[in-house]
C-alpha cells in the first residue's frame, strides 16, 4: 500500500506486494543487527557478564544526544579521562560507566528516525534498573516555538519536561510548553520509562549553532553538574587550521 495525499491506494494486483514485503524484511534485518560492542576484558568475560557489571549496584542513568555531541562529552567528562565501556554496532551510541559516581552516561549522535525506537529498546535493561533517568537533547533554537523576548539573544537556553530535578538548582531552566516536542533517542528512553510506570526527566537544550563553544556549552555543563555528571568547568573549542595560507 502507499499513501497518496492521505488516501490509501492498494495495488491492483498481488504482484506488487512482494516489493513491499522485501522492503519490510530489509528494515527488520537492519534494525535486528543492533548489538553492543564491549571494549573491556573481552577475552576474559562475555557480553552478558560485562552488562551485569553495570547493573550490580544502584545507579542513575543520563542520556545526552545531539549532532557531534560525542566529541564534546569525550573532552569534558572527567577531563577527558573516561572512556566508553561499549558502543552500539550502528556506531552512533556509546555508554560510559562511572561506578564511583553510581552513574551510567549514554551518548547518542543517531539521526535516523527509524532507529530511535530500536536503540531505546537496546537500552531497556538500564532504563528499567536505573533509580533515575534524565535525558538531555541538543536542538537547534530555530525549532523552538514561542520563544520569549529575553531568550531570543541567548546562544543556549534550556527547557524541561517531566518533573522536578536539576531545574530546582538552575534558575534559567524553564518548562517546555506546547506545541514544542522532544524527539529522538532521548524521547524514546523517557517514553520507555513512562510506559514502565517510572519517572523520567527530559531537558531540551536549544542552541543557535550545532557547534558547541565555550559560551554555548556553559549552560549545558551547569546542567550536567546538577545531574551529578563529573565534567569540566569549561569547554574550549579548538579549531584546526585547514590551510597554511595567510592573507
Amino acid at each position: 500500500m502507499s499513501l497518496n495525499f492521505g488516501e490509501i491506494v492498494e495495488p491492483s494486483t498481488r504482484a506488487f506486494w512482494d516489493d513491499y514485503d522485501e522492503e519490510a524484511a530489509e528494515e527488520e534485518s537492519t534494525f535486528g543487527t543492533l548489538e553492543w560492542i564491549w571494549y573491556h576484558n573481552q577475552e576474559e568475560s562475555t557480553d552478558e557478564q560485562e552488562m551485569q557489571k553495570t547493573l550490580q549496584h544502584p545507579f542513575d542513568f543520563v542520556l545526552i544526544e545531539g549532532q557531534k555531541v560525542g566529541g564534546f562529552v569525550g573532552k569534558v567528562l572527567q577531563n577527558g579521562q573516561c572512556k566508553p565501556v561499549c558502543q552500539l554496532s550502528c556506531g552512533t551510541v556509546s555508554v560510559f560507566h562511572l561506578p564511583a559516581e553510581k552513574l551510567l552516561l549514554c551518548v547518542s549522535e543517531e539521526l535516523e528516525p527509524n532507529l530511535f525506537g530500536p536503540i531505546a529498546q537496546k537500552l531497556s535493561r538500564w532504563l528499567e534498573a536505573a533509580e533515575t533517568v534524565s535525558t538531555v537533547s541538543l536542538q537547534p533554537a530555530v525549532l523552538y516555538k514561542g520563544l520569549a523576548e529575553h531568550e531570543q539573544e541567548k546562544v543556549c537556553f534550556i527547557k524541561v519536561l517531566g518533573g522536578a530535578g536539576a531545574e530546582s538548582s538552575l534558575a534559567d531552566v524553564g518548562p517546555l510548553e506546547a506545541p514544542n516536542v522532544i524527539t529522538g533517542v532521548a524521547a524514546g528512553a523517557a517514553s520507555y520509562r513512562k510506559f514502565s510506570g517510572k519517572p523520567a526527566v527530559i531537558y531540551g537544550c536549544y542552541l543557535d549553532s550545532v557547534i558547541l563553544d565555550s559560551v554555548s556549552s556553559a549552560p549545558i555543563l551547569r546542567l550536567l553538574k546538577a545531574l551529578r555528571v563529573p565534567c569540566a568547568d569549561r569547554y574550549e573549542l579548538k579549531f584546526k587550521a585547514s590551510s597554511n595560507l595567510y592573507m
